[in-house]
């Protein structure tokens, strides 16, 4: 069965995309599973070179908002404009039988989905948030996503949180809804965190203390995820004259912020570089691996679950400190498998007067954060005061994560339930209208060993360059380059945003900050070509729906670009020859010490040089006045040049000792009078 998964749109982006938790339903899938997803890199250059394509996906978009105004529910015009036009084109084109969403659905409804969640609040997104403490307008949610959950299309609702599922039950009261409600598990893929990682640690009278904000490592959720909490315990842990080490992986907010939340800024700074390691970066994959592994004590004093966290530092054995938040029973048990902090649950969680259901309010976790600390102090103290607790604590933790929390068993059962549910309802057929679409882009999705690459890179995008003019990202598995200053909207990060939505930069994709050569280099202020650029832009973004005028105006300024192109050279050459312009700003060094050359490109050709013979001169590299000049069309040519040049002065080096002989044999000035004036002949500077 082929699995469509359309994570790697620009609506998926807040929530979490290729999040780890899900990565061993694709690195454990069984073989009758095929799953496809989109690659962001290559849709970017399919789209930059075929306009039937960009065409086709205008015109549809286009269509779809004109829909959208249409709609009267406050709640169902939310949903439907949140799902960006183009992404809602791209999620029908994406070839397969049955669609797989997470955590809030967005389905195109052309042919059936399944749909796995943690969390009840984010299903409703963004028609309604987690930590909000209420649900507002809870008919018309009902009434809207029960036309989605309710839909023959929609083939199960999946959770590993019991709670989760409850409280679906209890919204929708809907036999329908209500039969498609399964428990699953839930397990980290042995390719995300492998279980032999998992040894002895440094003796415990210097333990280290590790707090990772988030799984997808987002600055702005410190204070919710209990980071004030953390450094509150530590001046405390200090205090005692205790010796360790505490790491955080997370965005450092300001003194102010801190103070406000009872954090001593001063104690902070006095111990950053000394006890306390703030690591703000963005960390790999790995890194976060081998920082928990290296951990005693993983600590989420949190209002909310983060299931992947919580495994991750299971898994490798590292002692997991948490708080009795909704869905924190279903990992660890106090004093089993974990340090359970008590207090949040009561605090935080309580009951919708307007659905009768669990919500939890953020803003109350300062009250119970006093309570937090005290109990962090006196358990932390108690562990550590006792003769090899922690090492019996932690094997605990260990072995509940390799035999409740198997990756392999959650891709077994669920991919078994969704294709028993598939075959049941094989009746269904794909109704979407974009085959022609699917097959123009079939060359477009993800290979199957990239999988690791997408889901351990970051699922929000993240800074990797600021020049002052333009700015390079990374998310999805994609460094995203974005000219100008101004902060990005939502819309910008879908690959069809240059094509549909006026104003939106000229985002490029690439697979590493090395394919986008020198996109990232600030070039100076915009220039006459900019303009141009842009007055392009404008006339394809208004011919878009008129295919057949958009191709021919495509072919006529690509045949008239490359045209100008070469009448540019030949007058620029030109010049250079009668001297009315130097040649040396035309003039740019390739590569360096290529087998002892120098590649250099002018104009449109490269020359290859050897090192140690003086800058390139144009006239002296044509009259091959240099000991030995290589030239080409091509870089590849030339260096394929230079490299049999240099295979023949090694089958003379190997020669040489039979060479020897016959010199000796001969006599030395008999060969110096025979090769001598053939020499000078070849080269006449000699």
């Amino acid at each position: 069965m082929k699995v469509a998964v359309p994570w790697s749109l620009s609506h998926y982006i807040p929530l979490n995309g290729f999040h780890p938790l899900y990565r061993a339903l694709f690195d454990h899938a069984p073989a009758d599973i095929d799953l496809t997803a989109w690659d962001n890199v290559k849709l970017h250059r399919h789209f930059a070179h075929d306009p039937y394509s960009r065409a086709r996906v205008a015109s549809r978009a286009i269509s779809y908002g004109h829909e959208t105004k249409g709609i009267s529910s406050d709640i169902a015009r939310s949903h439907a404009d949140y799902f960006y036009p183009p992404d809602r084109v791209l999620t029908e084109a994406i070839s397969g039988e049955i669609e797989f969403h997470h955590t809030a659905p967005f389905p195109s409804l052309k042919r059936p989905f399944v749909f796995h969640c943690e969390s009840f609040a984010p299903i409703f997104f963004p028609n309604a948030q987690q930590g909000a403490g209420k649900f507002d307008r809870p008919e018309a949610l009902r009434l809207h996503y029960k036309g989605i959950f309710a839909s023959p299309l929609c083939q199960g609702i999946y959770s590993h949180i019991p709670g989760t599922l409850d409280s679906l039950s209890n919204f929708f009261s809907d036999p329908a809804i209500e039969a498609k409600l399964f428990g699953s598990k839930i397990g980290l893929s042995k390719r995300s965190v492998d279980p032999t990682m998992f040894r002895r640690r440094q003796p415990v009278d210097r333990p280290r203390f590790l707090f990772i904000n988030s799984a997808h490592q987002m600055p702005s959720n410190f204070f919710n995820r209990g980071g004030h909490v953390v450094l509150r315990f530590w001046k405390e842990f200090r205090n005692t004259g205790r010796e360790g080490l505490l790491i955080l992986r997370c965005g450092k907010p300001n003194d102010e912020a801190l103070a406000s939340h009872g954090v001593d800024p001063a104690f902070v700074r006095s111990e950053l570089g000394r006890s306390i390691i703030w690591a703000e970066g963005y960390l790999a994959n790995h890194e976060v691996n081998a920082l928990m592994a290296d951990a005693h004590f993983f600590l989420l004093p949190s209002a909310s679950l983060h299931s992947a966290s919580l495994l991750l530092a299971m898994t490798l054995g590292t002692v997991p400190i948490v708080t009795d938040t909704l869905g924190t029973s279903v990992y660890v048990t106090d004093r089993e498998s974990a340090i359970v902090l008590k207090g949040v649950r009561d605090e935080i969680w309580h009951l919708d007067p307007n659905t009768g259901l669990l919500t939890d309010h953020y803003e109350r976790m300062p009250n119970v954060a006093p309570s937090l600390v005290t109990q962090l102090v006196e358990r932390v103290f108690e562990l550590l005061d006792s003769t090899d607790a922690y090492e019996t604590l932690s094997d605990r933790t260990a072995e509940r994560a390799r035999t409740q929390f198997s990756g392999e068993s959650f891709a077994s059962e669920f991919w078994g339930t969704v294709t028993e549910r598939a075959k049941a309802t094989q009746g269904l057929q794909n109704r979407s209208s974009s085959a022609e679409l699917t097959r123009s882009l079939q060359h477009c999705t993800l290979d199957s060993d990239a999988w690791a690459r997408v889901f351990e890179s970051s699922t929000q995008p993240m800074p990797l360059l600021d020049t002052g003019v333009s700015k390079v990202f990374e998310v999805g598995g994609a460094a995203v380059h974005r000219p100008g200053d101004t902060p990005p909207k939502l819309t910008d990060w879908s690959v069809f945003a240059r094509y549909f939505s006026a104003g939106a930069p000229d985002t490029v994709f690439a697979n590493s900050l090395v394919e986008l050569g020198d996109l990232f280099v600030s070039r100076g202020s915009f220039s006459v070509s900019d303009n141009l650029d842009y007055l392009r832009r404008r006339v394809s973004l208004a011919l878009m729906r008129f295919p057949a005028m958009h191709s021919l105006a495509s072919r006529h300024y690509r045949t008239t670009k490359t045209f100008m192109k070469f009448v540019k050279l030949w007058l620029r050459h030109s010049q250079c020859k009668r001297g009315v312009i130097g040649s040396e700003k035309y003039v740019a060094l390739v590569m360096e010490d290529v087998h002892n050359f120098n590649i250099v490109r002018y104009f449109h050709k490269y020359y290859a040089i050897p090192c140690g013979e003086g800058p390139f001169i144009a006239s002296k590299a044509e009259k091959k006045l240099y000991s030995k000049t290589f030239s080409a069309y091509s870089l590849e040519r030339a260096i394929a040049k230079v490299s049999r040049g240099r295979t023949s002065r090694l089958r003379l080096i190997a020669n040489l000792p039979i060479l020897s002989s016959i010199v000796s044999r001969i006599g030395k000035h008999r060969v110096r009078a025979v090769l001598g004036p053939l020499m000078r002949k070849r080269n006449p500077r000699q």
